[in-house]
């Protein structure tokens, strides 16, 4: 080899390493790997717009999910029930509805388990009756041999907010059977629509719609359960509205999902637990400015309407054991609610 051949080849030798010196530093202790695509998890909800179950909707919204790498797909019914019933077919891995219908379920043989709570300690609902009814409908007890629209069921159990409206008609004076109960959806269409349609006298209702139907003069309110004295009739009235729920099936195949869950929920109910009525209003993106400032005005009013954090509290698990035997749906004396629940990713208070 010449000279020139030896000068030759030691330049092609530096210039490959400086090539190589100028690539990303790669550990060879394991292949190079994409990101994951996100985990998508399916939840089922009343709705859309029933304000008790805000905590699930804030999740992506605020981004909760995909900072995570998950994806929540939320599914609206008309009634948590049939949520429920759908999750429990394997159309989704979760769903959120009132705590009070699985004991029904698991009497059934169709046993869910509640994750975490949703609902704080301040009931957001009432009666709304039709405008034109206000000379004939001064309180509850003129609601009897009156059409109620409520969101109804199926076969397997009433909804709760069935539950909860025969419980308090029934202390009001008013037997459940004295009344015609007409199936709406959990949301606007159903409750604005029955009213100005004139097919129901009254609505058993959450916020906002309670809110909205006055502010659109479809109603007025004939009974607030917000109000300590209307509360007060009820048994067991600081008990567990709404709950995230899951199959045992899931729990046992894929338990990190309901942990990742769980984690999500925990931040969204600690964002709202700071955040002031208008801020939360805001991430809505709400174009009709009534629409916002009463939304503001609920939320502000109802500042406990919410859990502070998904812990289950022992005390809550009680009032609504209290709560189910006043209403009838607790029918095993004997029975521990605490069978309905799984608390190990949200942890337990006092």
């Amino acid at each position: 080899m010449t000279k020139s051949d030896e000068e030759f080849m030691s330049l092609s030798r530096r210039n490959i390493l400086k090539a190589f010196a100028t690539l990303p530093l790669i550990p060879l202790s394991r292949p190079v790997m994409a990101n994951p695509d996100p985990l998508l998890l399916r939840i089922n909800l009343p709705g859309p717009g029933s304000l008790p179950f805000l905590p699930i909707e804030l999740i992506p919204i605020l981004g909760i999910d995909r900072n995570l790498n998950t994806s929540l797909l939320i599914r609206y019914f008309p009634s948590g029930v049939g949520g429920l019933e759908d999750m429990l077919d394997g159309n989704a891995q979760f769903s959120a509805q009132g705590f009070t219908v699985l004991y029904s379920f698991f009497t059934k043989g169709k046993k869910a388990l509640a994750l975490a709570p949703l609902s704080g300690q301040v009931p957001p609902y009432g009666i709304v009756a039709r405008s034109d009814l206000r000379d004939e409908i001064k309180s509850v007890s003129d609601l009897k041999g009156r059409a109620i629209g409520i969101s109804v069921g199926t076969t397997t159990s009433k909804t709760y907010s069935q539950q909860v409206a025969e419980t308090f008609l029934a202390a009001n004076g008013v037997s459940p059977n004295e009344v015609r109960w007409v199936p709406t959806g959990q949301n606007w269409n159903g409750q604005f629509g029955a009213l100005s349609s004139k097919s129901v006298d009254a609505v058993y209702c959450e916020e906002p719609f309670m809110s909205g139907l006055v502010r659109s003069k479809a109603g007025f309110v004939v009974s607030d359960l917000s109000d300590p004295r209307m509360a007060a009739k009820l048994p067991g009235a600081a008990h567990l509205r709404a709950t995230l729920t899951t199959s045992p099936d899931l729990l046992q195949r894929a338990p990190k999902h309901a942990e990742i869950m769980v984690r999500m929920l925990s931040q969204s109910l600690a964002w709202l637990s700071r955040a002031s009525a208008g801020e939360v209003v805001d991430q809505l993106h709400l174009q009709n400015k009534n629409e916002k400032a009463e939304l503001t005005d609920v939320l502000t009013r109802h500042r406990g309407m919410f859990a502070p954090d998904p812990r289950f509290s022992r005390a809550q698990i009680e009032a609504t054991a209290q709560f189910m035997r006043a209403s009838g749906v607790l029918t095993d004396p004997g029975f521990k609610l605490e069978t309905l629940i799984d608390s190990r990713f949200a942890g337990l208070k006092p």
